[in-house]
């Protein structure tokens, strides 16, 4: 009961403790941004060996406005259309440990995409470890969706 307020192990706390199940999904989040904007940098850099239409940290900053921009729509559109978990906003803690996420799933694709472009430009490896790692964060995301649900009385 103490760690509450920082890890949701109810329903009733989803979106107010700092970190929920959602949490994680915003992992899987960032790194899906990162890899769609990145195809700015990648497929110009393979196609014509020329100068990427974005920089990675251009990237990057799109990944984390887009997760900002995720949030208020989360928090603004879904719940006037009643689709929002619980019909209830986030807390600041929850989205601000989202939007910190979302920049950790971010930031985690730019450094494999700086390893793998400075070492050999394989961008078949960089789109397989991002695919991949995103399979392995939803699939987490679906474990601790999971648990919450376990740990909760049926309604």
């Amino acid at each position: 009961m103490l760690l509450n307020e920082f890890f949701a192990t109810d329903i009733s706390e989803v979106g107010i403790a700092w970190f929920d199940f959602y949490s994680i999904g915003h992992i899987c989040f960032g790194i899906s941004l990162f890899l769609f904007f990145s195809l700015f940098y990648t497929l110009p850099k393979r196609k014509y060996s020329t100068t990427p239409i974005f920089s990675l940290l251009f990237v990057f900053i799109l990944t984390i406005v887009s997760s900002i921009l995720w949030e208020i729509v989360e928090n603004l559109v879904f719940l006037d259309l009643g689709w929002k978990f619980e019909d209830r906003l986030d807390s600041w803690q929850n989205m601000t440990t989202d939007v910190l996420l979302c920049g950790i799933g971010g930031l985690g694709t730019w450094l494999f995409a700086y390893i793998t472009f400075e070492k050999d430009k394989n961008s078949f490896a960089y789109y397989t470890f991002g695919l991949i790692s995103l399979g392995v964060w939803l699939g987490v995301f679906i474990i601790l969706r999971y648990l919450t649900f376990q740990n909760s009385p049926m309604i």
